[in-house]
């Protein structure tokens, strides 16, 4: 296991009846990776994100913002983040391989990100 590194996810590897616990890490640093902020071109100040109620012109903070569903021109359906939590669906959190394939017959758009799996210590079914 990777010391210093959070594993993304957590789960099981199964082949047929045997399965292990593994654990999910990305192979690519994102810490070298070059950022950009956006910046006022006329005062060279960086500019900060503010959202904006669309009627009053109001900022509106972070703590009153919340995720709705246009259903008409102007009305929404609010939906809480509980609720988006209870809508997914629930997981084994099990990966089940049922067949192996030459790398060359996976298309590359897999392969955007690299992870690699490491042996965990979740479970005892191994």
């Amino acid at each position: 296991m990777p010391s210093g590194q959070r594993a993304q996810w957590k789960g099981f590897l199964r082949f047929g009846e045997v399965s292990c616990g593994v654990a999910l890490y990305t192979a690519a640093s994102t810490s070298e990776r070059i950022t950009f902020n956006t910046i006022n071109k006329a005062t060279g100040n960086r500019v900060n994100r503010i959202f904006i109620d669309s009627e009053t012109e109001d900022p509106v903070p972070k703590e009153a913002q919340t995720k709705g569903f246009e259903i008409d021109n102007g009305q929404y359906i609010i939906i809480d983040p509980e609720e988006i939590s209870a809508a997914m669906p629930e997981s084994n959190k099990t990966l089940e391989i049922e067949a192996f394939i030459p790398c060359s017959d996976v298309d590359d758009v897999y392969f955007d990100k690299p992870y690699y799996l490491t042996p965990d210590k979740m479970g005892g079914d191994a």
